[in-house]
């Protein structure tokens, strides 16, 4: 019996403040709300592009005790799209349901908005285009540009062949010539105006501009 009155007051003050955790888990609301969490994506077929837009955010009807839910707010982990089982290019509809929405224990899903994603994948296409080079503006006056050097001239664009087959250059972006009475180089970014097609490497150009005062003969 000494064990049993060994600490009563710590014992009993413990059995107090469970007897006051449950009382508080058991009468604790049940409430409903609606967050707004990342969709991502996960193993992207390597030979595959996906050429439709991806949504970015989804929308969570959820149910639960309301300090769950606060918790989850706080937290908000994103729901992850599983891309794996895809083989071929075409059409995939994908399901957001409990199998890809993480939730905290007593959190229920009740719906997700969407509640599917249609995705488009094509075969993922390689090319070569050549750089173009855009000027802001004229050369100062009394001056003319006699040629111009890019280093590289062509630069290789991955995407959907879709996106890449209709591609014929990339552009630069605009190079100043203001105050530049010889020649001048710079170091510019190369742009494709599809956002669903990117560069293989770096899209920086090394563009070196040669300029004459006008009337002069043009050099070859």
């Amino acid at each position: 019996m000494r064990w049993l009155i060994h600490n009563l007051h710590l014992k009993l003050l413990s059995f107090a403040l469970a007897v006051l955790a449950w009382a508080w888990m058991v009468g604790e609301q049940d409430l409903t709300a609606t967050v707004q969490v990342s969709l991502q994506y996960r193993r992207i077929p390597p030979d595959l592009e996906i050429s439709s837009d991806l949504p970015e955010r989804v929308t969570l009807e959820i149910a639960g005790p309301s300090g769950k839910l606060t918790l989850f707010g706080q937290e908000h982990p994103p729901v992850v799209l599983d891309l794996g089982g895809v083989a071929s290019p075409g059409e995939r509809t994908l399901n957001i349901d409990n199998s890809n929405v993480r939730l905290p224990t007593g959190v229920r899903l009740l719906r997700a908005i969407p509640s599917q994603v249609r995705l488009l994948f094509e075969t993922r296409a390689v090319r070569e285009i050549p750089v173009k080079l855009r000027y802001a503006g004229p050369p100062p006056t009394g001056y003319r540009i006699v040629r111009a050097e890019l280093r590289p001239e062509v630069l290789r664009v991955v995407g959907p062949q879709s996106r890449v087959t209709p591609l014929d250059s990339a552009e630069t972006d605009p190079v100043d010539l203001t105050g530049v009475f010889d020649s001048k180089e710079f170091r510019v970014n190369a742009f494709v105006e599809d956002e669903r097609v990117r560069f293989e490497s770096s899209p920086l150009v090394v563009v070196k501009v040669f300029l004459e005062r006008s009337g002069q003969p043009e050099v070859k």
